[in-house]
C-alpha cells in the first residue's frame, strides 16, 4: 500500500481542476492496480507528498523551499509537473507514470498495469 499525502494551495487563482485532478488520479492508479490511499498532507506518515498549486506561482512551493521531507515531492503548478509544462489533460497520465515508478521501487516489484505484473 502507497500513502498519497495531499496539500492543496488555497486556490486564488487556479488554472486547473485541483480536486477533479486527484479524483483522475486515484480511479487510475487504482485501475492499474495499484493499493493507494490519499490523506491529509497533515497525516504524520505517507510515503509520496504531492503539491497541488493551482497556478504557476506554486506558493506551495515557497513554503516548502528548504523544508526535509524524507518522502518523495512531486509539484504540480498549475499547468505544470516539476518543471515541466504540460496541458491540463496530460498531468494526470505524467503522473501516473511517475508514481507506478515510486510504488514499484518501494515494493521492488514490477509496477502495477504492466506486463509483467
Amino acid at each position: 500500500m502507497l500513502t498519497i499525502r495531499v496539500r492543496y494551495c488555497g486556490g486564488c487563482n487556479p488554472e486547473i481542476d485541483r480536486s477533479g485532478l486527484i479524483r483522475n488520479l486515484e480511479q487510475g492508479l487504482k485501475a492499474k492496480g495499484a493499493e493507494v490511499v490519499f490523506v491529509n498532507y497533515r497525516e504524520a506518515h505517507g510515503d509520496l507528498l504531492i503539491l497541488i498549486n493551482g497556478c504557476r506561482h506554486a506558493c506551495l512551493e515557497e513554503e516548502y523551499l528548504g523544508q526535509k521531507e524524507n518522502i518523495p515531492v512531486l509539484s504540480i503548478k498549475g499547468e505544470m509537473v516539476g518543471s515541466q509544462y504540460v496541458k491540463e489533460k496530460e498531468i494526470v497520465p505524467l503522473l501516473l507514470e511517475k508514481i507506478l515508478d515510486i510504488y514499484a521501487s518501494q515494493h521492488k516489484t514490477s509496477r502495477p498495469g504492466s506486463p509483467s505484473a
